[in-house]
């Protein structure tokens, strides 16, 4: 019991994943690898996500600006002793908790779908991750998809796209040598190329 709320043994593994505590200290694992020692449970938690956030990319770990809601957060109890491997579940809950990106073959495009819910055809997987990560913030409201539709208008329907055909090599039809488009004989076989 966590303040009257009985939380499951799943829930606070999923809550406390990737992080190991050794010692006083809570270390973030990831991949076998170690990203920082923190002696405050709720400084480690916070990292985690940053981290997650920035695809554990030290680069745009520096302009990441989440705010940190577990300063004064109420956290479970650390699991003292945790049993190795994956957490029970934790594929079924993970695509129920974030949902997924799935590829319709027959109409081309990415739907996104949390449960029996469809949340909408994109073009793109970048606009079918972007509406994802929005529904996501705002625990999967569709109301968010209608400012949703005006701000994808702008980035993705504006945008002013290059209507130019790539530029052609010219190549000889008799030696197959790369000549220049104001060449009017072949240098090295010495047909004519332009007909009169």
């Amino acid at each position: 019991m966590n303040g009257g709320v009985k939380i499951e043994s799943t829930d606070i593994r999923y809550f406390y994943r990737n992080i190991v505590k050794s010692g006083k200290k809570y270390r973030i694992k990831h991949n076998n690898k170690d990203y920082g020692e923190f002696s405050k449970l709720s400084d480690a938690l916070y990292e985690r996500d940053c981290l997650f956030y920035c695809k554990f990319d030290y680069d745009l770990l520096v302009e990441c600006d989440l705010p940190n809601k577990y300063e004064n957060m109420e956290l479970p109890p650390f699991p003292e002793h945790r049993p190795r491997g994956q957490i029970k579940g934790l594929k079924f809950n993970k695509k129920e908790r974030e949902g997924e990106i799935v590829f319709d073959h027959k109409e081309r495009k990415f739907c996104v779908i949390r449960g029996e819910e469809h949340f909408g055809k994109y073009n793109t997987m970048v606009e079918a991750y972007y509406v994802k990560k929005i529904l996501m913030e705002n625990d999967w409201d569709k109301a968010c998809l209608i400012q949703n539709k005006r701000i994808r208008e702008d980035i993705f329907l504006n945008q002013k796209i290059k209507a130019s055909t790539p530029k052609l090599n010219k190549y000889c039809p008799n030696c197959g040598n790369k000549v220049k488009e104001e060449d009017i004989i072949c240098k090295i076989c010495g047909i004519r190329l332009v007909k009169d």
